[in-house]
């Protein structure tokens, strides 16, 4: 795919639009503030809605990029300027995180509630269940459905974030859920942020080459289901292996990370290895 940034702030590559709004920053970062990413969700369905609703003169926020479902991107705010996505937040004794960070929205409901065989999403939008994970968020106790984040999506947010950290003296990869977690729930566990943090800063910040971003994206994962009435979930792929949580209740939606020799690694919140005879899909 591949990313430039010019001086200008302007973002470039393949999928990358431009629809600049003006009246909607706090004019450019002081030297040495920007060090930060914070990864939103839309909480709707299309990339044209998003933009269209954050154009909008009364919506008093504003985003750097939008990221669609199929991983083109539009750019809204130079990068060098101060956007209006995190509201009132707090990281690392800092508040009022606008001013240290870049703020990328990216296309998806946000968590989800069944209706019949169907789920529907707070504004409406209907999804079938092979959109929906269910999977317990870092900032709750209990499992919820969340709209899955598509393949395409994932790797563009991994590659895009790799160039912003090359370019910039990022120090920090955080979810809005993090900066503001008694009101914002994303990007949600839907999408991989521990691996996308680990995988660009840890490398850098034990004086190791940047990984190229072209390696940087997920593996292949897919979606399953608990077959059992109860599936334990544990540390390692071992029936002596610590649980890391309550026993996953029969139809639980899993990403399933990795196979091991009968046992399969996977996430909700966390990531933990179950008896693979006990899932389907």
């Amino acid at each position: 795919m591949g990313f430039s940034i010019a001086d200008d702030g302007l973002l470039q590559g393949d999928k990358v639009t431009h629809e600049l709004v003006t009246g909607k920053d706090s004019g450019n970062f002081e030297p040495g503030q920007l060090d930060m990413i914070v990864m939103h969700y839309t909480a709707g369905t299309t990339l044209s809605g998003a933009v269209s609703h954050l154009a909008k003169p009364h919506v008093k926020a504003s985003a750097h990029l939008v990221l669609g479902r199929d991983g083109s991107i539009v750019q809204m705010i130079p990068l060098n300027r101060k956007a209006w996505h995190a509201g009132r937040s707090e990281y690392a004794n800092r508040t009022g995180i606008n001013q240290y960070s870049i703020g990328i929205e990216m296309v998806n409901a946000g968590p989800l509630k069944r209706a019949g065989s169907h789920f529907v999403s707070l504004y409406g939008g209907r999804f079938d269940e092979e959109e929906v994970m269910e999977a317990v968020h870092r900032n709750e106790s209990g499992a919820r459905h969340w709209h899955i984040y598509t393949e395409a999506q994932i790797m563009c947010a991994f590659e895009l974030c790799g160039a912003l950290v090359e370019r910039f003296n990022i120090q920090y990869i955080v979810g809005h859920e993090e900066v503001a977690p008694q009101r914002k729930t994303d990007p949600g566990p839907a999408f991989p942020l521990d691996t996308l943090r680990d995988q660009l800063l840890l490398s850098r910040s034990e004086n190791l080459p940047l990984t190229p971003v072209v390696e940087l994206a997920p593996p292949a994962t897919r979606q399953a289901r608990v077959s059992a009435s109860r599936l334990n979930i544990r540390e390692l792929p071992s029936l002596n292996a610590k649980t890391v949580r309550d026993p996953l209740p029969h139809g639980t939606r899993v990403t399933v990370l990795k196979q091991e020799q009968g046992w399969a690694k996977v996430r909700l919140e966390q990531e933990g290895w179950v008896k693979e005879d006990y899932l389907e899909g």
